[in-house]
């Protein structure tokens, strides 16, 4: 089979049929070798017509200025690792995307078992095996909140979630609890307000949103309970209804 030709990336060591952790002794050892059976003095009088040319000769002494050079064979080394790298990186990102998977699964579960401190460790993981997944980047900011940890990064990872996916209800969900636990209710309440935009039935959403509403109407009630006064019954129930007076 004829070697590839000048215009392509070509392996002296192949050329040599040398290993590349090769002694100098070993390649000049496999150069005379070569030479004395492809020289074009010798090749021409092959017996065997499809052994001849059968590998360029040129080629043979091209491999062996560049190995035996100790500053060429540096960078031809480099350039023979930066290609192999590149050949097995479609390889790795499959790999790395099930490690990344993997390690979400496990996290769910420990979210599940109230287990965040796990969760975040795991997610984590998700993420820097898989940076551009939103799921993962905005479960990683709940898991976060949910310990009170880092609210800054959880913010962020939230946010860079809703950039890839603003229609997600959840990614806006996850950032109102962010912002909830931080303290900033007024904004973790447009959060969740947007989440039920995009799905009406959110339940974490809805917890936190009509959750405090329902705490607000407590703490009403017994502020007029106290001063004498009661909500009015009506269907609407509302808390900015005017109070009445209790009947003694």
């Amino acid at each position: 089979m004829p070697i590839e030709s000048k215009h392509q990336f070509v392996d002296y060591y192949q050329v040599l049929q040398v290993w590349p952790t090769a002694s100098l002794d070993a390649i000049k050892k496999a150069y005379f070798k070569l030479a004395k059976l492809h020289h074009p003095d010798v090749a021409d009088k092959t017996p065997d017509p499809a052994k001849r040319g059968a590998v360029d000769f040129t080629l043979i002494n091209e491999a062996f200025a560049v190995l035996s050079d100790p500053s060429k064979r540096l960078q031809f080394d480099e350039e023979l690792r930066r290609r192999g790298a590149k050949s097995v990186a479609p390889e790795k990102k499959k790999a790395d995307k099930r490690s990344a998977q993997l390690a979400y699964e496990q996290a769910k579960t420990a979210m599940r078992h109230n287990r965040y401190d796990k969760a975040v460790v795991l997610l984590k993981s998700a993420t820097n095996y898989d940076p551009n997944n939103p799921e993962y980047l905005s479960w990683y900011g709940f898991a976060l909140a949910a310990l009170n940890a880092k609210l800054h990064e959880a913010r962020d990872a939230c946010k860079k979630a809703l950039e890839m996916e603003f229609y997600n209800a959840e990614y806006h969900a996850n950032l109102g609890y962010v912002y909830h636990q931080a303290g900033l209710t007024s904004t973790a309440r447009e959060c969740f307000e947007e989440a039920l935009k995009w799905d009406a039935e959110n339940a974490l959403a809805l917890k936190h949103l009509y959750g405090s509403m329902q705490k607000r109407r407590s703490i009403l009630e017994s502020i007029l309970s106290f001063l004498g006064l009661s909500l009015p019954r009506s269907a609407g129930g509302s808390a900015g209804k005017r109070a009445t007076k209790v009947r003694s």
